[in-house]
């Protein structure tokens, strides 16, 4: 065998060494990752499914879901649009976001009982999650970061 391809094995063998699910792990358990996925399914971003989209994981628009707006939102009504529903009364439900890395994938938990009554049995069990467009963001990111991983060992040859 040519010598020349020794130093091609050893970057190869760095390559194929890399466990995908460690590195996916490691990337979902710092802030920036927990971040962009709570500002995707909450607020903060242009995608932002309840408050900018009012919908839930699925892609439905709350409004069309049928639940009950407490009697304090319905007379104060949503400022930007009135028939929006983001489910962001008093903030409580969206500073409840929390994102669970585990090896092979994260899950997205939140408190959705507020004031008595669990916001999943007027609006869906899908208002805690995101949709597959918000999802290919996190996937992107996944990607960025992987490669990254990927050059950082490289260059060390």
């Amino acid at each position: 065998m040519a010598k020349f391809f020794g130093p091609i094995r050893k970057v190869l063998d760095v390559i194929i060494s890399l466990d995908v699910d460690e590195l996916a792990l490691d990337i979902a358990r710092t802030d920036t990752f927990k971040k962009l996925v709570i500002s995707l399914n909450t607020e903060g971003l242009p995608t932002s499914q309840l408050f900018e989209l009012g919908e839930d994981s699925e892609g439905k628009q709350l409004s069309s879901i049928g639940g009950n707006y407490s009697p304090f939102t319905v007379k104060e009504g949503n400022k930007r649009s009135p028939s929006l529903i983001d489910l962001k009364d008093t903030g409580d439900f969206y500073r409840s976001f929390n994102v669970i890395p585990f090896k092979g994938g994260f899950r997205i938990e939140a408190d959705t009982f507020k004031d008595g009554d669990n916001l999943e049995d007027s609006w869906g069990d899908n208002i805690v999650g995101i949709s597959s467009e918000n999802l290919e963001l996190v996937v992107n990111l996944y990607i960025e970061k992987i490669n990254e991983k990927v050059r950082e060992r490289i260059s060390k040859f």
